[in-house]
């Protein structure tokens, strides 16, 4: 019940580039810009969305019901929603996930989102590890990954859209981010 809470009451992290904050049905057009690209579909295990009232009703059903563990990656100069970033609780421990614009990749904004949710899941969630996985084909995930410090553990077959994909798993254990910094 104390993860609830303390998800609950950490609505928006900042960075020094990045403010990480709930999606809204109001940000449909800029997630649309991004979830209507075959090539980022495709990269986020996502089926392409290429209507607007399409994507307000996929904000409700996916963003705004899981709430306490997805946040809109905003990028601060333009105010506009970039991507998105989950962090799914499950007992001592959380899977990461995350999409951000193709037009935003290869500018350390992933590597930024992801380290400020890490610090949280391990200082004030006290979580004991932190998983992820992406596609074989996804090799950007795989260096986000790394950023963060997370290691690659091996392969598994993971569901991407409904088709299962051979993934690469990594991991960060509470230890192991003690001992980085």
């Amino acid at each position: 019940m104390e993860t609830l809470i303390l998800l609950a009451e950490h609505e928006k992290f900042e960075t020094k580039r990045l403010i990480l904050r709930k999606v809204e049905r109001s940000d449909a057009q800029d997630i649309l810009e991004y979830a209507s690209d075959e090539n980022f579909a495709k990269n986020a295990g996502f089926k392409v969305v290429e209507d607007l009232e399409a994507m307000k009703l996929d904000i409700v059903n996916f963003f705004m019901k899981n709430r306490l563990t997805i946040y809109g990656i905003v990028e601060k100069t333009t105010q506009k929603l970039i991507g998105s970033i989950d962090l799914r609780v499950r007992g001592e421990g959380a899977v990461f996930g995350w999409s951000i614009h193709p037009d935003y990749w290869g500018r350390g904004l992933m590597p930024e989102a992801a380290s400020c949710l890490r610090d949280f899941v391990f200082n004030q969630l006290k979580l004991q590890v932190l998983t992820a996985s992406h596609f074989v084909g996804n090799y950007q995930s795989g260096r986000v990954m790394e950023k963060i410090g997370m290691k690659k553990l091996g392969q598994i077959y993971d569901d991407y859209a409904g088709e299962y994909l051979l993934a690469d798993y990594y991991a960060l254990t509470r230890e192991e981010y003690l001992n980085q910094i």
